[in-house]
């Protein structure tokens, strides 16, 4: 347990200058692990190391991540975010972000005439290769996931020769417009609710007679890792601050699993978003970051907090993830 009263998180902020001995006393628990993933820092180093070997500007379709402070930080740094290639000038350097893209604008960005990298997760990247290996097989597709994100975009690209279908709740899948003895394959955006999925997936099997599903989990463990976290976090708090971007995938679903177990929860970007009438008085805060979330975000609170309350500071969870994706080859 680390008491943060000695250490060095500031006791003041503006508009907020109570003495130590007028700030009430809370416990915060910290979900362990939290933060940047292996596929989100992997993203963000080819970015830089773009910008090392070409110079300013380096081009990224898209946000590489769901985090705009990082957008910010590598925009101070020369990148230059669009939204589709025909931003970027002939002969430029473009970046594809984490989530992954279709072939057809890797396509596009061959044909333009662009130096072009893939920044893709790996673990995206598997669950492109099982839907081609489905729709090899004749198997129409079924994408457990949130219409329209990025993720489900990029992997939809990957299907062309079957029909393909998104679903996010058992409703949908007993109005896909399939018969229940068609075959099918079914695979899970890697940011999904565990529990969701696991919900979704058991009406797909009652549905359908010959379905088939990846040999392992899809969501990643990233996603599982901060879900079972804040879980556990969230069973022992009175209120949870989710750090993240309302946007985020991964940082809206650590909000819904928080939500499942507490109902106190705050959704923000940062400090500044914090809704302070809606914390206790005392009492116990957990914190969570979502995988695409700095920890400098998380830091941000915790001084915030520091300015508000006399805290006792404790880490709760797993502890440290060890995998580490290879950095990407930039030449």
């Amino acid at each position: 347990m680390l008491d943060l009263r000695s250490t060095d998180i500031p006791r003041t902020s503006p508009g907020s200058q109570l003495l130590a001995e007028e700030r009430p006393e809370i416990r915060v628990i910290l979900a362990a692990p939290r933060g940047f993933c292996a596929g989100v820092r992997r993203a963000i180093d080819a970015v830089r190391d773009a910008l090392a070997k070409h110079g300013t500007p380096v081009f990224v379709r898209r946000a590489i991540v769901h985090n705009l402070e990082v957008v910010r930080s590598l925009e101070a740094e020369g990148a230059v975010f669009v939204q589709e290639l025909d931003e970027v000038p002939a002969g430029g350097v473009v970046v594809f972000s984490a989530h992954g893209v279709s072939p057809a604008i890797l396509a596009d960005a061959q044909k333009r005439g662009l130096i072009a990298y893939d920044a893709v997760c790996p673990l995206v990247a598997k669950v492109h290769r099982e839907v081609e290996r489905h729709q090899r097989r004749g198997r129409q597709i079924i994408l457990i996931g949130h219409k329209g994100h990025p993720e489900i975009e990029g992997t939809l690209g990957h299907v062309s020769s079957v029909r393909k279908h998104v679903v996010n709740s058992v409703d949908e899948v007993e109005n896909l417009p399939i018969s229940s003895h068609e075959p099918a394959a079914y695979a899970v955006q890697t940011t999904y609710s565990v529990d969701d999925a696991r919900t979704i997936i058991q009406a797909l099997h009652l549905r359908f007679a010959d379905l088939v599903g990846p040999a392992s989990s899809d969501i990643c463990y990233a996603t599982t890792n901060r879900q079972a976290a804040v879980r556990e976090v969230a069973l022992q708090s009175d209120a949870i601050i989710v750090a993240g971007e309302q946007f985020s995938s991964n940082a809206c679903r650590l909000a819904e699993v928080a939500s499942a177990h507490c109902n106190n929860v705050q959704l923000v970007a940062g400090s500044d978003e914090i809704d302070w009438s809606g914390l206790p008085k005392s009492g116990v805060i957990g914190i969570t970051a979502a995988a695409s979330t700095p920890e400098t975000s998380v830091q941000s609170i915790l001084s915030a907090l520091g300015a508000r309350y006399r805290m006792i500071v404790e880490e709760l969870g797993s502890g440290t993830e060890t995998t580490v994706f290879k950095r990407m080859a930039i030449a």
